[in-house]
């Protein structure tokens, strides 16, 4: 992972806004991802994490703190008696995963096509679209507890999904 300073966030968001960032840096794996997360944490720097930057107006003054682009990348499908459970980095594009999905012949997700984004972010909003929400196809999250600093895994239950809405808002 390479900390980069000035990255502006108009570079990194789908509207276009945003003046630089303190510090800026990519994480390719999960490993990484909790490493930059602590070291912000450690430091007290504000933080923002950062799928395609879909639907995010950042400030054109700029941004104090770090921002963390989730890259992470990987799909693993897991059969458990006759269920198929997929198991997806957050870095993922979603679409690819909606696509990989539908070609596979699997039903839940065909509605959210073309939504964009990763899919760690999807959870936050339970995006949706033609009466399907994501929150209807995860059996859960796994996600690093800040306060604690542990990992754990959410059940759907756990994350309180709603309209547009979830724990991790």
């Amino acid at each position: 992972m390479t900390d980069r300073s000035g990255v502006l966030l108009s570079e990194l968001t789908t509207f276009r806004t945003g003046g630089p960032a303190a510090r800026a840096a990519s994480a390719e794996t999960l490993e990484e991802l909790v490493d930059a997360v602590r070291t912000a944490d450690a430091a007290a720097r504000p933080l923002l994490l950062l799928g395609d930057g879909s639907n995010l107006v950042a400030p054109d003054g700029g941004w104090a703190g770090d921002v963390i682009l989730i890259r992470s990348r990987g799909i693993e499908d897991v059969r458990e008696g006759g269920d198929v459970h997929v198991r997806v980095a957050a870095g993922e594009p979603w679409d690819e995963v909606v696509a990989r999905s539908i070609e596979a012949g699997w039903s839940g997700l065909e509605c959210l096509s073309g939504i964009p984004g990763r899919t760690g972010a999807t959870p936050v909003q339970n995006v949706g679209a033609y009466g399907q929400v994501v929150a209807d196809s995860i059996s859960a999250v796994e996600i690093f507890d800040r306060q604690t600093g542990r990992a754990a895994s959410w059940s759907a239950a756990a994350c309180r999904f709603g309209y547009r809405d979830s724990r991790f808002k």
